[in-house]
């Protein structure tokens, strides 16, 4: 018999969000972190924390860059670097990942003018694909019911 406890702790202080990727193309290339609007920043302002993790899903290139930064607009536009993966081993094998983590205070010291977040990969080859996790903790407002929901298209 299932819980009749309903625990809302982590979806009320993350937003937690799985995307897949498949740029079709080897060059530096954003993450859409917002498949409904077709945009790849998320407005800075909501949350201190972010976290992106790619994971090879079909393929055997891996990655060459993955990075997550400031921009001053939803399309990216002035897209400046706050941190960066090393890939000391490539992640090119399904089921590899790689996890980057900063804040609101990283982006806005490398781009003070930044006002959305996003995160940037390079694929080896245009057949390889992958899935990102995008997580944004630490709301500024507190905790806030739906942050974290279903999303079936």
């Amino acid at each position: 018999m299932a819980s009749t406890t309903i625990a809302n702790d982590l979806r009320t202080t993350l937003n937690v969000r799985t995307l897949d990727f498949d740029p079709a193309t080897a060059n530096d290339e954003f993450v859409t972190l917002n498949p409904s609007g077709s945009v790849v920043g998320i407005a800075l302002g909501t949350y201190r924390k972010f976290m992106a993790q790619y994971m090879t899903s079909v393929g055997t290139g891996g990655i060459t860059l993955f990075t997550m930064g400031g921009a001053t607009d939803s399309a990216g536009s002035g897209y400046v670097v706050a941190v960066s993966h090393a890939l000391g081993s490539n992640p090119d094998a399904v089921g590899d990942y790689v996890t980057i983590e900063c804040n609101d205070e990283q982006i806005r010291e490398v781009l003070a003018t930044a006002t959305h977040v996003c995160v940037q990969a390079n694929l080896v080859t245009g057949t390889d694909e992958g899935v990102v996790n995008f997580i944004m903790a630490d709301p500024l407002y507190g905790p806030t019911a739906g942050l974290t929901g279903d999303r079936i298209s």
